[in-house]
């Protein structure tokens, strides 16, 4: 038999063998998935919590579901053979298809299941565009359709998608009226209150925003309806399209729901040869009432108009709607990046950054100022974070210090930009020592700081440990430089207050003799000596180092147990102890302030407390009796110097994830007895999870203005550290970076050493001639690995998977990729990478991305048969992982 024809069977043989694979195993069983979540007002999840029915037989919901269901209309069908399958939603049209398989990653949740004889994969997909503020502060999400024979047949197939006007407004009983437009390029509907007033909610949801859902008229067959849902639904159940006509009758959301379905009938096939995507929004403009110091008000405006006059500009819903190919590779390369650092630190960590990180984004508003004619400000960027699943708070300082982690490594000019509104409008604050808690309490109306003497050591330590932290790692100086004054301010306080004090609470609630709170406080004042060393200010430098040292020694005096055995909670109580997660700030900053032997000290106690903890982890400290805190237990887990110490506190976070008993989206604070809720469902906060990967991001040299040595003036004179359009790391650096191709078959072992080389050797051209230049940062070259050759690293992790692949190469290889691979450029990118050059370069989206339909190890990619070489790679691949890895192992 001829070699080739060899290779042919064994790979159809293989191929075979795993049409009725369920893929990876799922390790990963939240209460909710983030379906369309962006903004504090795009976002919509599948709340498994709410009943047992999967996706397919139930409504999505919005992040407030409190008892009463928060419904937001969200139907989608397929039709095969005249046959209509719901792949969501609870309406009666149709049968639901049969979900096998559930996967998440940082930006997408992907559902696979099966519906007659086609395996469908639909994904949600919210791009996280950090380093492309333009792109980022669009408001809109995806959500992606696949389908594929299972049998090898060819099927008629048409598919469907809807929302209700429900979309528009908590209340249920307003009035809407809708539109629908053609640009040419997308068709979308247009969905608003009759009289929408600014700055109002109802039940969480926006009363002044605009509905948007769309379609790229590239899509063939492509037809469209405006109607009441039982006429829509059933006349594409009967017919398998929709009838491009439009109700002009507007009505009240509730009782009888009118739907905004797009259709594409995709004829006879085997399987798509792209996605059907659908984009869904909601826009505000202005996103947020600020008042600036001296009591000016500003109306500002989204980031994108920066780029586009509104999301009405026809350019900017065709450039969403016609992106999706480079938006899911752009997401691809950035949830490889993340799971494969997670995965390096514990076999469930990669389960939680993926599901904080929309959660965590979501929360925010990147906005831009006007001038007094209305003019866009490009330079005046600031970015706001609504407490979400706790109250209606501006830019809360404990939840932007508790998901900092996730700024420090996603892009540390987010934090900056959080960081600059509480800056600037407490610099005149003269007669307030002590930072404030907030700008406002009524988001998104920021009338200005609120400060209450009781928190003044946490949320001056706070602001201190962000302010130092934000600047080492982006290297910009320009925040530290403008208010070096009332930074110097909250340390003088700090000085005074954080050791002794008996009037102190924290936001966890606590408030005797707080030794964690006074930590942060006295590490906010070796923060400051940085700031000054920073900037030249030696003599202040000195000062509060000197100050800093002897805080400590007497914290150290204080908090340490008579025996020596451990740190207690609250001085002079020698049952007391606390997680002392500030300790934290310390290792972030890399001041190696705490010593050393006090953390061995610390973590030995702990690693005790875990002995008897029950599954959901340790409380905070001994007095909260069983109140846990996500985000506090990671930033413990990463700096104690016990490996198992470290993957327990990791492991009671996913157990407390994977618990369904919990009626929250991820819940910030739980109790550890039951996993009941205490607060925060849907925060902000977890992007603590990301503590362990902030550790992985180098210093750099502190300068003074912007990063590229120009100061962005706001307008009045404050600078702001903004986003980048990418770092090296980004789409351009991996896409160029791609090898295309395969040796022939037959070459000897030698000559593939030698071709591979070459190919290194070009891949590093092409990086160096294609990826974005930027102003080169000088990084302090003690924080690097010695080990600074990078050496490419296969994804061993999938969240919510147990994938088992080749042996990965030493652990220090991914610590050096991230190290020297990561920038922070400056300015916001209006930089649009189209379809067609990522297309160029590397073949579709979809085609490269491990987790899609058509590359991960589900029915959808298992029935499509590639080109006889592409069979023979795979079989390749698998005969070579079969000799280098040990037996498979799976997570149950």
């Amino acid at each position: 038999m001829p070699l080739s024809t060899l290779w042919r069977l064994l790979s159809v043989s293989l191929l075979s063998s795993l049409v009725f694979a369920q893929g990876p195993v799922r390790t990963l069983f939240p209460t909710a998935f983030p379906l369309a979540v962006k903004t504090p007002y795009l976002n919509t999840w599948y709340e498994s919590f709410v009943s047992s029915d999967p996706l397919t037989k139930c409504w999505p919901q919005f992040w407030t579901f409190r008892g009463v269901p928060s419904i937001m209309g969200w139907s989608g069908k397929i039709r095969v053979n005249g046959v209509t399958y719901k792949w969501m939603g609870q309406d009666d049209a149709g049968t639901s298809a049969n979900v096998t398989n559930i996967q998440v990653t940082p930006t997408r949740t992907i559902f696979v299941m099966q519906a007659g004889p086609m395996n469908v994969t639909v994904t949600f997909l919210s791009p996280v565009e950090a380093d492309d503020w333009i792109k980022h502060s669009i408001p809109f999400s995806y959500v992606s359709v696949e389908a594929q024979s299972l049998d090898g047949n060819n099927y008629s197939v048409q598919v469907y998608s809807d929302i209700s006007s429900e979309w528009a407004s908590g209340d249920r009983s307003s009035a809407v009226q809708w539109s629908n437009t053609n640009t040419g390029s997308s068709i979308y509907h247009q969905i608003q209150l009759q009289g929408h007033p600014q700055n109002v909610e109802n039940g969480n949801q926006a009363q002044d925003g605009t509905v948007y859902y769309a379609m790229s008229t590239s899509q063939s067959g492509l037809s469209w309806q405006i109607n009441l849902d039982e006429t829509v639904r059933d006349g594409f159940q009967k017919n398998g399209k929709l009838t491009n006509t439009a109700s002009t009758a507007f009505a009240s959301i509730s009782p009888n729901f009118t739907v905004f379905g797009l259709a594409a009938d995709l004829g006879t096939i085997q399987s798509t040869a792209s996605p059907v995507t659908w984009s869904v929004g909601y826009v505000r403009d202005p996103s947020i009432t600020y008042t600036a110091p001296g009591g000016a008000v500003q109306l500002r405006r989204p980031y994108y108009v920066t780029e586009y006059k509104s999301v009405e500009d026809a350019a900017s819903i065709d450039a969403f709607t016609g992106d999706y190919a480079g938006a899911h590779s752009r997401a691809v390369a950035l949830d490889q990046k993340i799971m494969t650092a997670a995965a390096k630190v514990s076999s469930q960590y990669s389960d939680l950054v993926s599901l904080a990180t929309r959660q965590t984004m979501s929360a925010l508003d990147f906005t831009v100022g006007t001038d007094s004619n209305g003019n866009i400000v490009p330079s005046d960027v600031k970015i706001f974070m609504r407490n979400m699943g706790t109250d209606r708070r501006v830019n809360p300082v404990e939840h932007i210090y508790a998901a900092f982690p996730m700024f420090l490594y996603l892009n540390a000019s987010i934090g900056g930009a959080l960081l600059q509104p509480l800056l600037e409008v407490q610099a005149s604050l003269t007669g307030q020592s002590f930072a404030a808690m907030d700008i406002g309490n009524t988001y998104p109306v920021a009338p200005g700081s609120e400060a209450m003497p009781q928190q003044g050591v946490e949320q001056s330590g706070n602001m201190l440990i962000m302010a130092l932290a934000h600047a080492r790692i982006s290297g910009d100086g320009t925040l530290l430089s403008q208010y070096y004054n009332t930074t110097k301010r909250w340390a003088d306080y700090l000085v005074s207050t954080a050791l002794n004090s008996t009037n102190q609470a924290d936001q966890d609630g606590e408030t005797a003799d707080l030794a964690n709170t006074a930590l942060k406080g006295i590490i906010g004042v070796k923060a400051m000596a940085e700031i000054a060393h920073a900037l030249g200010h030696d003599s202040d430098a000195a000062r509060y180092g000197s100050q800093a040292s002897l805080l400590l020694s007497s914290w150290l005096s204080l908090a340490t147990s008579s025996g020596g055995s451990h740190l207690l909670g609250s001085y002079g109580n020698q049952e007391s102890w606390s997680l002392m997660y500030n300790i934290f700030a310390d290792k972030v900053l890399g001041l190696s302030f705490v010593p050393q032997s006090v953390i061995d000290m610390h973590t030995q106690y702990l690693s005790s407390l875990l002995v008897t903890a029950p599954e959901f982890g340790l409380p905070i400290d001994s007095e909260s009796g069983t109140v846990g805190n996500a985000a506090w237990t990671m930033f413990a887990s990463a700096f104690v110097s016990d490996e198992n110490v470290r993957d327990n506190m990791i492991q009671n976070i996913h157990n407390h994830v994977n618990s369904n008993t919990s009626a929250a989206i991820f819940p910030e604070s739980y109790s550890t007895k039951d996993n009941s809720v205490k607060s925060g469902g849907a925060s902000p906060a977890l992007g603590g999870m990301f503590a362990h990967l902030a550790l992985t991001v180098p210093n750099q040299t502190i300068s003074i203005g912007s990063a590229n040595g120009n100061g962005n003036s706001n307008g009045n004179g404050n600078s702001v550290a903004n986003g980048g359009p990418g770092s090296s790391t980004n789409v351009g650096a991996i896409v160029g970076g791609v090898i295309v191709g395969l040796a022939v078959v037959g070459i000897i072992m030698a000559m593939f050493v030698i071709v591979r080389r070459k190919r290194r050797m070009r891949k590093s051209v092409r990086v160096t001639e294609h990826a974005p230049h930027y102003p080169t940062r000088t990084l302090n070259r003690q924080h690097l690995s010695s080990e600074s050759d990078y050496v490419p690293i296969a994804m061993d992790r999938i969240a919510g998977f147990a994938w088992i692949r080749a042996a990965d190469p030493p652990a220090k290889a991914w610590r050096s990729e991230a190290m020297l691979n990561r920038t922070h450029p400056p300015a916001p990118s209006q930089f649009i990478t189209t379809s067609s050059n990522i297309d160029s370069q590397t073949g579709s989206a979809w085609s490269r991305d491990p987790l899609s339909s058509r590359n991960s190890i589900s029915t959808t990619e298992v029935m499509g048969l590639r080109t006889e070489v592409e069979n023979l790679r795979r079989v390749m691949r698998e005969i070579r992982a079969e000799q280098l890895k040990p037996p498979p192992k799976y997570a149950g």
